[in-house]
């Protein structure tokens, strides 16, 4: 069922529950005033019996006679009964039954008593005389009352079977109005496609729900876009990165295969290959671990511990011997002077491998100047800054230098694959951190981890 149908079924239903509320209130407010007004009939019915058969003795010959003139109008089915204390029918010979059973014993409780059974009703009253105590009944049909009540029932009927299906009408008009912009937004929607996530719907003047739809819709469609385009770039440069390996080894194989070559020849190329083919293990090695850190359920071992200090120590003494011209000083800062709170959650192998990737990029952008690591804690977190006096990075190449496989415009001549930092702050990330990039052309780069400390 549509959402128009709903809510045209929802509004009709509440129309439904108005209506049989307020007819309901007012059938029963109608049906009280009808029994209170023939009940008033009958008790002047029985008052006037009392007049005519008790107190003619008593009353003038006008009285009495305008008494009986009013007395032989008889109501429609009317039944009329005076008993006397013992219960002995007098004046009339209408059967006890006649009448709701027990209502005379009733009457020596009460001096008053009304009954309806279906379209009877009765009244019983308690009237003292001077002969003794009298009990008269008096019951009839109100046929004009209940008739009009039915004829209320009708027209109640009526109005609420064409309400509700004015109701529905209406209640689909109206939800058709309201949801129109939501069709708006749908037929665009629609229109967007993998060629063409640079469309948007359109978002209305309004300050409501509908707006806000467009406008969280629009934002999806703006990171499914950035991340389309990171995707291409991505497969665009991890197809460049693995097909320059791969081309460069079956160049050498073809030169080889060419015609027959010297055993020093066979071993250069095949040295030539091993190197190329180690390269390409390496771009996969770090992918690999690119794509398992990416990992939506990627998270740090559960109790691990470490201290940034010793990490630290520890990649520079593998830096060494990757780069062994590369000039590495660590200078540390104000320290917490609890050695404890230097300790942070997290994985050692891991922030090793990240503090290495930037380190090492440092030591090649930096043709062998001297590089300088700092430690230091400003009360909350602890910094670690990488400065380099290398080429730098250009300012149009800062906003896209953490994409994976980018490489700026400046570094193309050196080797790498554009891999290592984009895995580092991903680890740097895992940890609570954060990597902060300040960087000048031909001047250097300056990169700063920031952790925070345990607890």
């Amino acid at each position: 069922m549509s959402i128009r149908n709903k809510l045209a079924l929802q509004f009709t239903l509440l129309v439904a529950l108005l209506l049989l509320g307020s007819f309901g209130v007012i059938y029963y407010l109608a049906e009280q005033s009808t029994e209170r007004v023939f009940a008033q009939r009958l008790l002047e019915r029985a008052q006037l019996a009392a007049a005519l058969f008790l107190e003619a003795d008593e009353r003038s010959r006008t009285a009495t006679e305008k008494a009986r003139q009013r007395f032989i109008h008889e109501l429609p089915g009317e039944y009329l009964g005076i008993y006397d204390g013992q219960g002995k029918p007098r004046f009339t010979k209408e059967p006890l039954q006649r009448f709701p059973p027990n209502l005379l014993p009733r009457l020596l409780r009460q001096p008053q008593i009304v009954l309806r059974q279906g379209d009877r009703q009765t009244v019983g009253i308690l009237y003292h005389d001077n002969q003794g105590d009298f009990r008269i009944l008096v019951s009839a049909v109100y046929v004009g009352g209940w008739e009009r009540l039915a004829y209320l029932r009708l027209v109640m009927g009526g109005v609420l079977v064409t309400g509700l299906a004015l109701s529905f009408g209406l209640g689909r008009l109206f939800a058709k109005s309201a949801l129109e912009p939501v069709r708006h937004v749908v037929q665009h929607a629609q229109r967007i496609g993998a060629s063409g996530l640079h469309l948007r719907v359109p978002v209305g003047t309004g300050h409501d729900e509908l707006t806000e739809l467009a406008e969280t819709f629009n934002l999806m469609i703006q990171r499914l876009e950035a991340a389309f385009q990171q995707q291409q770039s991505f497969i665009a440069n991890a197809s460049h990165e693995l097909r320059t390996p791969l081309t460069a080894m079956i160049g050498e194989m073809d030169i080889i295969l060419n015609r027959p070559r010297s055993a020093e020849m066979y071993q250069e190329a095949l040295q030539s290959s091993l190197a190329e083919a180690q390269k390409l293990k390496d771009i996969t090695n770090r992918l690999l671990q690119l794509a398992q850190l990416n990992a939506d359920e990627a998270t740090l071992p559960m109790g691990g511990t470490l201290r940034l200090d010793e990490v630290l120590y520890e990649a520079c003494e593998e830096m060494t011997l990757v780069q062994p011209g590369c000039s590495l000083s660590i200078q540390v800062g104000e320290l917490p002077d609890d050695a404890e709170q230097l300790t942070l959650p997290g994985d050692r192998n891991l922030l090793r491998l990240a503090l290495t990737n930037l380190l090492n990029n440092a030591c090649k952008f930096s043709d062998n100047k001297p590089v300088v690591c700092t430690l230091n804690y400003d009360g909350k977190r602890l910094v670690l800054c990488i400065i380099d006096q290398g080429i730098g990075i250009a300012p149009e190449d800062l906003p896209h230098i953490r994409q994976t496989f980018f490489r700026a415009s400046n570094a193309l001549d050196f080797s790498g694959f554009g891999v290592g930092l984009p895995l580092a702050i991903k680890i740097i990330s895992l940890h609570g951190g954060e990597l902060e990039i300040d960087s000048e052309v031909r001047k250097g780069t300056t990169m700063r981890v920031v952790l925070p400390l345990a607890g």
